[in-house]
């Protein structure tokens, strides 16, 4: 199909992406504001033009599912998608109107840690900048990533893949964080054996985390009591700070507002914390805006140390 046909299927292209996130003509003609029977239009004359069908649309099915076709047709647009995003910021900047979109994916705990500050310092030197934040945990970041939903992945536990770039890196150490008042707020390190019968806040069993302390505690013959366990570590800080329970963490906090909370490093741990990464995907071509943001993050990590 000649390159000038296929562009001209822009607005089917619009309309497929919407349908195959959504999965169905009437939630995606929602999103787009038009008729239902516009988008099922768009989608044949899409599957005209190409020759193929894109979705199987057999009764009985929860929704629709794309095709082979329908699939390699999806991950292309994600690249197509991106580099459009990229003209317009090249554009923006062109002519001389520094505006720029900069979309984010970020675990919760690095997105009220280490966000804010960066955030605003690239507002003030980029007034035109907007963000889109989504907060979500590594696996759906990456999903995003690769659909090309987000520029940038911030985030723990990244895996190893040839399609996905790593801008920066910061290896942070574990603690036990406690209230101001407890017993073991005035230490500076303390060993795993140290928290036996402890009342202990903890991860839940959707975060990795949890796995990691649970069988090093049981290598250590340590028995805490679990009092509460969360998948926001926002909320687990929280209840430290009211003295509930102390919790264990990766990392001190680079937030602007500092919670009455006592970090105490943990030692002799059976593992490694996992290093916070800043991600992208390979062979795509970065938006001004996210090379600004990796620059923002190399500088942070190696001026910060756990």
């Amino acid at each position: 199909m000649p390159s000038s046909t296929i562009l001209g299927r822009l607005p089917g292209l619009r309309h497929f992406i919407e349908v195959a996130q959504q999965g169905s003509f009437r939630a995606a003609a929602d999103r787009l504001h038009v008729a239902p029977s516009a988008v099922s239009k768009q989608i044949k004359n899409l599957e005209l033009a190409l020759d193929v069908d894109l979705f199987r649309r057999d009764r009985g099915r929860g929704g629709l599912e794309l095709t082979e076709a329908g699939e390699i047709l999806l991950f292309r647009c994600a690249s197509v998608v991106n580099e459009l995003t990229i003209a317009q910021d090249e554009i923006d900047q062109l002519q001389g109107m520094q505006r720029g979109h900069l979309r984010l994916g970020v675990n919760e705990v690095l997105a009220s840690d280490l966000l804010p500050g960066i955030l605003r310092d690239m507002k003030y030197n980029h007034p035109g900048l907007n963000f889109s934040i989504k907060v979500e945990n590594t696996r759906e970041i990456v999903q995003r990533l690769q659909e090309g939903d987000i520029d940038i992945g911030l985030g723990y536990n990244f895996p190893s893949s040839p399609e996905i770039e790593t801008l920066a890196t910061l290896r942070r150490r574990t603690y036990a964080i406690t209230s101001l008042d407890h017993p073991m707020a005035q230490l500076r390190k303390v060993r795993l054996t140290d928290l036996d019968g402890e009342q202990v806040i903890f991860p839940d069993e959707s975060i990795a985390m949890r796995q990691l302390l649970t069988e090093a505690m049981a290598q250590a013959g340590v028995s805490v009591h679990e009092v509460m366990n969360t998948n926001s570590f926002t909320l687990l800080r929280q209840m430290v700070e009211s003295g509930i329970g102390i919790g264990i963490v990766f990392g001190r906090f680079l937030q602007i507002r500092r919670e009455r909370i006592s970090f105490v490093e943990l030692q002799d741990l059976p593992f490694e914390s996992p290093p916070v990464a800043c991600c992208r995907m390979a062979g795509r071509t970065p938006t001004a805006s996210s090379v600004a943001f990796g620059a923002a993050i190399r500088t942070i990590f190696v001026q910060y140390g756990g």
